[in-house]
């Protein structure tokens, strides 16, 4: 692009300090509308991309693994919201939850469009989602938890939640084809290769998504085990990208001598998952609980190993239920990723970068800053 125009312009002011500082803020200015339309405009090409939302909007960045380089941003042009993110089968569309808990945005990686929006919320109809959106297998449908409130004169009146049904295809603003009951505080959701949703909540459910019929597969919050105090499950962040596991942390304690003797129990950490290529479900105690932790996830490759991040960075062996490895980070963090090789560990959310470390060491490689804070958003690795 050929700026003759701005060099008229510059010739056209004298040199003098207030003129010249004019001329140089329309230069900065006008290369920076020019890279970010670059940035927007351009295809994204072959390689490997972790991809999350920041605030103080809902921008999508978008960063090249083998560089740790942000190379890429696309602004929805909407308000916050939890920023959780999925992405169509062909790592074409990222759909992200924003617009204040309230809509789901399409948008295209190429290119930057919004191609699709939900419309969550009708008439005096109010719907909120937290952290729960997923694809269907063929990425022709997206699924919602819908917490729904009717809104009187003077007061809330509080609804039934829902499973609401999306389809892909039939662009912005987009009312749900299908809505299922759905049993309440749903936080995230996932599917199995089969199409079977999963919903994240005080339990695990399996819902068929052509019935709406679902069943617990895990008891979380409802298990009676005289052994162990109640659990304590987070569950914000999806993270089945990394393993193609549906995954979330829990605490608990291990009686002692007595049930209820805080005294004499055993702190400790697990994890409840599910395989979504099998189906299988399983709970997993991995270790000792001394520090608070948000999200955890196995390393790609090495499946006895469990990463955990809050304010320190932990590593356990899952056999053995014993920590490996632990270090402080700079800041919070509250969720991680991994590169599909599992050599490099990302730890993202709360603040305005991604910190980027050794998995065998926790040495930090790294910071790639983020034009805002990460809050809620999770983030997936996707191949191009």
């Amino acid at each position: 692009m050929r700026l003759f125009w701005l060099s008229g312009l510059l010739n056209k002011l004298s040199f003098r300090p207030r003129r010249l500082n004019t001329a140089l803020s329309l230069l900065l200015g006008f290369c920076s509308l020019f890279v970010a339309s670059m940035s927007s405009a351009s295809g994204l090409p072959g390689g490997e991309y972790l991809l999350t939302v920041t605030r103080p909007g809902s921008t999508l960045n978008i960063i090249d693994v083998a560089a740790d380089k942000l190379v890429k941003q696309c602004d929805l042009g909407i308000g916050p919201g939890s920023g959780t993110l999925v992405v169509s089968p062909d790592a074409k569309i990222a759909y992200v939850l924003g617009n204040y808990f309230s809509d789901v945005y399409g948008v295209e990686l190429d290119s930057c469009d919004v191609i699709f929006s939900t419309r969550q919320s009708e008439g005096n109809i109010r719907v909120k989602s937290i952290g729960s959106l997923t694809l269907s297998p063929d990425g022709k449908t997206l699924y919602t938890h819908q917490n729904r409130v009717r809104l009187e004169r003077d007061h809330y009146e509080v609804l039934d939640s829902t499973i609401a049904a999306f389809d892909t295809q039939a662009g912005l603003d987009t009312s749900a084809h299908k809505v299922f009951a759905s049993p309440r505080q749903i936080t995230i959701l996932d599917r199995l290769e089969s199409g079977e949703l999963i919903l994240g909540g005080q339990d695990v459910f399996l819902m068929n998504p052509d019935t709406g019929r679902y069943e617990t597969i895990l008891e979380s919050l409802s298990l009676n085990d005289p052994a162990f105090a109640p659990r304590d499950v987070l569950t914000v962040w999806p993270l089945s990208s990394i393993n193609n596991e549906f995954i979330r942390l829990f605490s608990t304690a291990k009686w002692g001598d007595e049930p209820g003797n805080l005294e004499t129990a055993d702190w400790l950490w697990g994890y409840e998952s599910v395989d979504l290529a099998t189906g299988e479900a399983k709970s997993t105690i991995f270790g000792p609980l001394e520090v608070a932790l948000f999200s955890g996830a196995r390393r790609p490759h090495h499946p006895n190993e469990m990463y955990g991040v809050l304010n320190f960075l932990k590593v356990f062996d899952i056999d053995s239920a014993t920590e490996l490895r632990s270090t402080p980070v700079d800041h919070s963090y509250y969720t991680l990723n991994f590169s599909k090789s599992g050599d490099k560990l990302y730890l993202l959310g709360a603040d305005a970068d991604v910190g980027v470390f050794d998995p065998d060491s926790l040495e930090q490689l790294g910071v790639i800053p983020l034009p805002g804070d990460g809050s809620l958003a999770n983030s997936v690795v996707i191949e191009r």
